[in-house]
């Protein structure tokens, strides 16, 4: 199997870190982007010994300069882009008339924003090697919960965003979209409302492992993301 080059954003905890050691352990090269140079040097200590290679750039998905920094970094490195991961992504759950427009615009700039400008600055790359764009989205994607209609819209958009690269390039690089329920991850510490903090934490401790979902990620890219792999709903166990 052909050795890829992944560019991973929000690789510093949860399914990004999952991620990139997942990929790294099946022989695949991971250039991670992540806010936190602690929590990437770990990573990287993870992967070291790996039959993949690891290399990580300290930055913000919310500065466009810091994307565009890691994919010509990551270029000058690697020599391509076979797949890029948008995973960077924050949620705020609150009622509409509690929430902030800072809590709003961040969820825009990393969930929006940052996720379409990734993209955009990988495109010409992906082209080039006939890559793989996979979306991190959400079962938010497709049903909307009380308390997170702004993120659920911004996981829309993803989804949305996924369709329209398959539209436009489905003859010239591969699309997936991972859409998660919970996972037990610090995804939930975002949220400001300490009461719905609080009413919210056990189903995400209680939710998936974040190697469940770095294992789905892991068949798609390997898979080309072919025939099911388009799309990839995946839910915690109710029992």
């Amino acid at each position: 199997m052909k050795k890829l080059n992944v560019l991973i954003t929000g690789a510093s905890s949860g399914i990004g870190y999952s991620a990139a050691i997942a990929i790294c352990g099946a022989g695949h090269n991971v250039y991670g982007l992540a806010r936190r140079s602690d929590k990437l040097q770990k990573l990287s200590e993870e992967c070291d010994g790996l039959s993949g290679s690891f290399l990580s750039i300290v930055g913000d998905v919310k500065n466009d300069y810091d994307i565009e920094n890691a994919v010509k970094s990551m270029i000058d490195e690697f020599g391509s882009i076979d797949v890029v991961i948008p995973n960077a992504g924050l949620g705020h759950f609150n009622p509409l008339e509690k929430g902030t427009m800072e809590e709003w615009r961040s969820m825009i700039d990393v969930n929006i924003t940052g996720v379409l400008k990734t993209i955009h600055s990988c495109l010409p790359h992906l082209l080039n090697s006939s890559g793989h764009v996979v979306n991190i989205g959400s079962v938010a994607a497709r049903q909307v919960f009380q308390n997170s209609g702004v993120y659920c819209a911004t996981k829309h958009f993803v989804l949305a965003m996924s369709e329209s690269l398959r539209i436009e390039f489905g003859n010239k690089i591969a699309v997936t979209t991972i859409n998660p329920g919970a996972v037990n991850t610090e995804f939930i510490g975002h949220t400001a409302n300490e009461s719905l903090r609080e009413e919210y934490k056990p189903r995400f401790d209680s939710g998936m492992n974040p190697n469940f979902i770095a294992n789905a990620i892991l068949e798609a890219i390997e898979s080309g993301g072919k025939g099911i792999y388009s799309e990839i709903t995946i839910r915690p166990d109710i029992r």
